[in-house]
């Protein structure tokens, strides 16, 4: 699963070093405290539409630049991420209880995809 929130962060902070600018810089142009910024630029903060067209502005490039995936984009694993937030052993125990059902939910729902395209009529050519 690909975090966007991620990849717009990281793609701003590529542009704001491109062009030598700083995070108090951005945090002054779209009036907002640097708090907001670092986390906007972190990925904990979704950035609106509105915030994307003046960093995009501020940062001399376009919107479509700000949100495009990186070829060499390796895929985040949510679960591994949200797990290393969990405290106790019990909660770790019932995510990985939920994360073993989903993925046999999912199994047998391909399971079944694939056995009702089996049964559909063959055609002669």
């Amino acid at each position: 699963m690909t975090d966007m929130n991620t990849v717009i962060a990281n793609n701003i902070n590529r542009y704001l070093e491109m062009n030598h600018k700083k995070q108090v810089e951005l945090a002054e142009h779209l009036n907002l405290s640097r708090q907001i910024v670092n986390k906007m630029l972190n990925g904990t903060r979704t950035i609106n539409a509105v915030e994307l067209r003046q960093i995009a502005v501020f940062c001399n490039t376009s919107m479509e630049e700000l949100t495009s995936i990186p070829e060499n984009h390796k895929e985040t694993d949510m679960f591994h991420v949200f797990m290393g937030q969990v405290k106790t052993e019990e909660a770790r125990q019932s995510i990985q209880d939920i994360d073993l059902l989903i993925n046999l939910i999912l199994f047998h729902d391909t399971v079944r995809e694939n056995g009702m395209a089996m049964r559909e009529e063959w055609t002669e050519f």
